[in-house]
C-alpha cells in the first residue's frame, strides 16, 4: 500500500513521506498503523537492499478493497498449502521441539528483569503411552499456521503436547488452554507456567545488550518477544534473516512465561531463550508492487 493511517496522530502518511520521519518519531508511529480502508493492523516497509521501495503492508479483511495477495517468504512454506487442513477425528496432536530449529530448550533466565523473577522450566505433564499411538505430529510452523487461519483451532480442546527430548514432556494440555493470542494475554494467568504465544509483530531493533526486540502494535497490547543475546545470531541465520526490518508483520509463536513491565505494569514481555521455542512466518506482497 502506498498510505497507510496512524492513529497516534491520526494522519494518513504515504510511504515515502513516513520513511523520512526520524527514527525515533518513525520507530513509534509504525506500531501505530492501520489499513485507510479497513482499519487492520498495517505495518511499514523501509526500502530495501533488494530494492524494493519503502511502502505499508497490512492483514487486511476478507472485503477490503486494498487487500493484497500475500505469500509466505520462508522457504518452509508451512507444511502444506495455504488452506487449514482437518484435524483428525481422534488423537491428540504432538510437537517434538528437538526437530525444530535447535537449541536447548532449558535456559537459563536473564539475571534482571523489569518485573518480577523469571523462570524457563516447564510444569511436567504426564501423557500416557497408550494416546500416543494415534498422535498426529505437527511442527511448531504448522501450528502456527492453524492457529493464524482457524478460530476453530484456537478454541480447540484437542489434546497438544510439546515434548523437549524424546518423550520429555514441555507442555501440553488443550490448544485453548496452552496457546494464547497476544490480544489475549491476561496478568492473571501469567507468571504460573509456560505458555505458547502468538501474534503478529509491527517493528524490530536491537538494544546495546545484544538482544532482539520483536515488538506488536497497541492493538496486540504492545507485546514485545526479547530474543536473548547468547542465541541471537543463531536466531537470525536459523531463519535465513537478511535484515531485521523484513520482520515486520509477520506472525510469531513463542514459547515461555509472560512478565508485565512498564510504568503501569501493564506491557506484557516474553523471554525467548532457545531458537527452538519460536517459529516466524513472513509475508510479502506477491507481485512485489507498491499498491495505492
Amino acid at each position: 500500500m502506498q498510505y497507510a493511517l496512524c492513529r497516534n496522530d491520526g494522519k494518513t502518511w504515504e510511504a515515502y513521506a513516513f520513511s523520512k520521519l526520524g527514527h525515533s518519531e518513525l520507530s513509534d508511529k509504525r506500531n501505530n498503523l492501520i489499513c485507510t480502508m479497513c482499519g487492520a493492523l498495517a505495518w511499514f516497509r523501509k526500502e530495501s537492499t533488494h530494492g524494493h521501495p519503502a511502502h505499508f503492508c497490512a492483514h487486511h479483511n476478507s472485503e477490503c478493497e486494498l487487500k493484497a495477495e500475500y505469500v509466505v517468504v520462508d522457504q518452509d512454506k508451512g507444511d502444506g498449502t495455504e488452506a487449514v487442513d482437518m484435524l483428525k477425528s481422534s488423537g491428540d496432536i504432538i510437537v517434538r521441539l528437538d526437530k525444530e530449529k535447535g537449541g536447548d530448550i532449558d535456559v537459563a533466565p536473564p539475571a534482571e528483569l523489569p518485573s518480577g523473577p523469571v523462570s524457563q522450566d516447564g510444569r511436567t505433564h504426564l501423557v500416557k503411552g497408550g494416546d500416543r499411538f494415534s498422535s498426529q505430529e505437527f511442527t511448531l510452523r504448522r501450528i502456527l499456521h492453524r492457529l493464524v487461519q482457524s478460530p476453530d483451532f484456537r478454541s480447540s480442546s484437542a489434546k497438544l503436547t510439546f515434548f523437549k527430548k524424546g518423550d520429555e514432556p514441555y507442555i501440553s494440555g488443550c490448544v485453548k488452554d496452552i496457546t494464547r493470542a497476544f490480544s489475549e494475554i491476561s496478568k492473571e494467568e501469567t507468571n504460573e507456567k509456560p505458555m505458547f504465544y502468538w501474534g503478529p509483530i509491527t517493528s524490530v531493533k536491537t538494544t546495546p545488550d545484544g538482544k532482539i526486540w520483536l515488538n506488536s502494535s497497541p492493538q496486540y497490547q504492545s507485546v514485545s518477544v526479547a530474543i536473548f543475546p547468547d542465541i541471537a545470531d543463531d536466531f537470525i541465520k536459523s531463519f535465513n534473516i537478511d535484515e531485521l526490518d523484513d520482520l515486520a508483520g509477520a506472525h510469531i509463536l513463542v514459547s515461555g512465561k509472560c512478565f508485565f513491565t512498564g510504568k503501569q505494569q501493564s506491557k506484557p514481555i516474553i523471554w525467548c531463550g532457545a531458537v527452538n521455542q519460536i517459529v516466524i512466518r513472513r509475508y510479502r506482497a506477491a507481485n512485489l508492487q507498491v499498491a495505492g
